[in-house]
């Protein structure tokens, strides 16, 4: 791939086929899925109607997404995107999840045969569990305790907004030895599904947007799991992980980071379509100079989606190449969804008290984008890696 970041044909087409799709088939139940708080129950059925791979994980032989000249890191930014223009019921209704991540950036050997390749060979959903009551974004203020008992570990403590929690095949947990070393005291630990103490607390939160997305709240309650459930370790404590938890859980956040922004280009292309083509019906309504000035905002608008989507590419590009750069995945992270929620809100001033009706998606798709800046890391948190990188004081 050049670096002007242009894409191959055969993906420009895959995005272009799945956004298609998405419109003509998904879009119909994005209201149904934001008032019900699940995926419509014909879920399965809208998804066999795809034309191409989705690399669903809800079908254990279903065919991967294809691969193209472009790394998979780019083409994913692409299908994040596509996926998401049709509504955002659709992603997590393919399954999948971040917790093997985690087990790839701190497991042993021994570990990742165990916990990562059956995921991705076999389309298994695992989850992250780290944000608790009291914290969001700084890692350092885990409560969640692991206290070692012989060839175990017992964990208590509450974990909120856990993605696929209620439904994940294991959840990488991540918890505290001893309070004392804050962050650096933080470790990773695999808890599968169906461990005694593991307590399901609240199946879906009740949120503003991404109503449809399961994000529990799980308690433990002296959760005993298996030493060798540290990720890093062996069951004879011997060797030791690559990184801190709380270094792990960055390390994992940041190669997803850059299709959180995608996922906001997404919802926000779909209401500057939907806005354009109602703006264009009802151009004898203005004057000229109105209209010239409605026209020139649009575009404006169309360029910083265009910004946003070289950030990502470039991020991606990198981490495909194998020389991945922190500072690159924040700024794909940090500029999309704030630069979303503001575009999409002045798609609704646009277009008038229509805007925020019910009778149109625009009101909701607000809704859904704006958890996008807060979730896998804020984008104020971004935007201080990005400043402290270009200061000298993180290395990427």
């Amino acid at each position: 791939m050049s670096l002007s970041f242009a894409l191959s044909k055969p993906l420009v087409d895959y995005g272009r086929a799945i956004r298609e799709w998405g419109v003509s088939e998904c879009r119909p139940y994005a209201r149904e899925a934001d008032e019900r708080h699940r995926t419509p129950e014909n879920w399965s059925k809208i998804l066999d109607t795809a034309p191409v791979p989705l690399g669903r994980h809800d079908l254990p032989h279903a065919e991967p997404k294809p691969t193209f000249e472009e790394s998979n890191w780019v083409r994913d930014v692409v299908f994040y995107e596509s996926i998401n223009y049709g509504d955002v019921w659709v992603q997590p209704a393919l399954g999948g999840g971040i917790g093997h991540l985690v087990v790839s950036a701190m497991g042993t050997p021994e570990q990742v045969e165990r916990w990562h390749d059956p995921v991705v060979s076999g389309g298994l959903t695992t989850a992250f569990a780290l944000t608790e009551p009291q914290f969001g974004s700084d890692t350092s203020q885990v409560a969640t305790t692991a206290t070692r008992d012989g060839d175990a570990w017992v964990l208590n403590g509450t974990k909120i907004f856990c993605s696929a929690g209620g439904t994940a095949e294991y959840i990488v947990v991540f918890a505290t030895t001893d309070k004392s070393l804050r962050g650096k005291g933080v470790s990773a630990f695999v808890v599968p599904k169906g461990t005694p103490g593991l307590v399901v607390a609240k199946f879906n939160e009740n949120k503003l947007g991404i109503r449809c997305w399961i994000t529990s709240e799980l308690v433990f309650d002296n959760c005993v799991i298996p030493v060798e459930n540290q990720l890093g370790w062996t069951a004879d404590a011997a060797g030791g992980p690559k990184q801190s938890g709380h270094s792990g859980a960055l390390a994992a956040l940041a190669f997803n980071r850059p299709n959180m922004g995608a996922m906001a280009i997404g919802l926000a292309q779909a209401s500057l379509d939907v806005t354009t083509k109602l703006l264009a019906e009802r151009k004898v309504g203005f004057t000229p100079h109105r209209w010239s000035s409605i026209q020139g905002e649009l575009a404006k608008m169309d360029h910083v989606l265009a910004r946003g989507r070289r950030l990502l590419f470039q991020s991606q590009y990198l981490v495909g190449r194998g020389t991945p750069d922190g500072a690159a995945a924040a700024m794909a992270k940090g500029y999309p969804p704030q630069t979303c929620e503001r575009l999409i809100r002045r798609c609704m001033q646009l277009l008038g008290p229509e805007g925020t009706s019910k009778d149109l998606l625009l009101e909701k798709w607000y809704r859904d984008v704006k958890i996008m800046d807060i979730f896998e890391g804020s984008g104020e948190v971004q935007r201080i890696v990005v400043g402290r990188t270009l200061m000298g004081r993180l290395v990427s």
